[in-house]
């Protein structure tokens, strides 16, 4: 980007900022990424669903992606905002991605035409935001880039679900120099930390708050892919996270993520409900880092079950910010099929390049059995060096890059064992018993198999 352009962005999003500093902005998903996770309701927004913006709002909203008002009649005690939705035309100019002559053979697949759209509709109404991020924390790491970034707007009154989808490399304030090229959504996330970043993503899906977030690392995807029925979860995971070999970078991998999501939302949302409703929840909250509770989403779920969620396809929207007016390729992520497919084309692609030539194989299973052993010999007087050795593979379920399941179960049940073991002897018993009971959950989860493996269900 030319410096010109830079110094116009920075003033843009300063005249922004002096904007929303004029305007006093107030502000489930099931669970997770794949599953959807649910908030709390306890927010006071009004949903008026024929509130349509007159002229001069459209024309102020096709320059800007956010629109946020509040009615300064209303009591000081009443939080109003204005939420924000894609309308179903768009006056701007459409660019089509059309496919290339390599992509014969890859996945059917149609076409979102209005995903990327920068005309809004303005509504109030209750609206509780999750951010729900993968980072890219390796096995074993503290670090955490955001290099999946997706916000689910629950408007329970409705009973609809707004997905946005970020892509990682949009540019936001990481705090750098403007020659750096590191003013990127994901680097927020690594150098400035979890309030910062969702400050920031807030800003860019146009939204005037995160609630609630939830973050999942490799390993936690990975076993939450597993839960879902997925033969093969690292292949399945190597196509959602791919950019170039697919085609439509970045903007086309956040757009297949967040449709992951949708459909995963669809698909799933009656496993968090009934007898088995709570153990999915609890077992799934298990997976990840967030500041949700089981209570917060059995709310939110009771709330869009009165609603007869979901009563169809329409109540999943999914939108990609910022607005680029382009088109998404749209998958059927609910047939084990399309993930062959992409998989396949992916190696093609990557052999030509020659990318199979670096790929590093690493030995989880043998990596965390060296730690697991080392934690054995400290168990008896060194609890302490057993919680260091083994908290971090525990936090990211590393156990879950074990291709072999009864290796993989073996090496959940030592690290939860001696972990749970160690914090007694540090005299932390809420720790320990926090680990046993997550421990239980996963085992009793993947024991009673609630989810159907992948087949051709063709959620549009």
């Amino acid at each position: 980007m030319s410096d010109s352009k830079k110094k116009s962005s920075k003033e843009n999003s300063n005249n922004n900022e002096k904007k929303s500093n004029k305007k006093k902005i107030f502000g489930w998903i099931i669970f997770l990424c794949l599953l959807g996770l649910g908030a709390q309701i306890g927010i006071n927004y009004l949903y008026n669903d024929s509130a349509e913006v007159n002229n001069a709002q459209t024309n102020q909203l096709v320059k800007q992606d956010t629109l946020l008002k509040q009615d300064t009649s209303t009591p000081t005690n009443a939080k109003f905002m204005a939420a924000v939705s894609d309308t179903t035309s768009d006056t701007s100019s459409t660019v089509v991605y059309v496919s290339r002559p390599e992509d014969v053979g890859e996945a059917n697949f149609t076409m979102d035409q209005s995903a990327g759209k920068s005309i809004k509709r303005v509504f109030t109404g209750k609206r509780i935001n999750i951010a729900v991020t993968g980072v890219d924390s390796r096995l074993g790491t503290s670090t955490k880039h955001a290099d999946a970034n997706h916000i689910l707007s629950i408007l329970p009154d409705q009973g609809i679900i707004e997905i946005t989808s970020i892509p990682r490399d949009t540019p936001a304030e990481a705090g750098q120099s403007d020659s750096s090229g590191q003013n990127k959504l994901t680097i927020v996330r690594a150098l400035k930390g979890r309030e910062a970043y969702l400050k920031e993503a807030a800003r860019i899906a146009g939204l005037d708050k995160i609630h609630y977030w939830v973050e999942a690392g490799f390993s936690q995807v990975m076993g939450i892919l597993n839960l879902l029925g997925f033969k093969d979860p690292g292949s399945a995971l190597q196509v959602l996270r791919s950019r170039t070999a697919l085609g439509g970078d970045d903007y086309q991998r956040c757009y297949n993520q967040g449709q992951f999501i949708r459909q995963s939302t669809l698909s799933h949302f009656n496993k968090f409900t009934g007898v088995l409703g709570e153990l999915a929840i609890r077992g799934g909250l298990a997976f990840v880092e967030t500041n949700l509770t089981t209570d917060i989403i059995k709310d939110i779920i009771s709330k869009l079950q009165a609603k007869n969620f979901p009563s169809s396809p329409e109540v999943v929207t999914l939108r990609v910010r910022p607005a680029m007016g382009r088109s998404f390729k749209i998958y059927d992520f609910t047939d084990n099929s399309t993930f062959v497919s992409l998989k396949s084309k992916i190696e093609s692609v990557n052999s030509n390049k020659g990318l199979d030539s670096v790929k590093v194989v690493v030995n989880v299973a043998g990596k965390l059995n060296n730690f697991v052993n080392k934690a054995i010999q400290d168990s008896a007087k060194r609890p302490q060096n057993v919680i260091t050795g083994l908290v971090t593979y525990y936090n990211q379920k590393a156990w879950h890059q074990v291709k072999d399941e009864a290796q993989r179960n073996k090496l959940r049940d030592q690290i939860g064992l001696l972990l749970a073991n160690a914090y007694d002897k540090k005299k932390q018993p809420d720790k320990a018993k926090a680990v046993r009971i997550a421990i239980a959950d996963e085992k009793e989860l993947f024991s009673k198999q609630l989810f159907d493996k992948p087949k051709s269900t063709k959620v549009k």
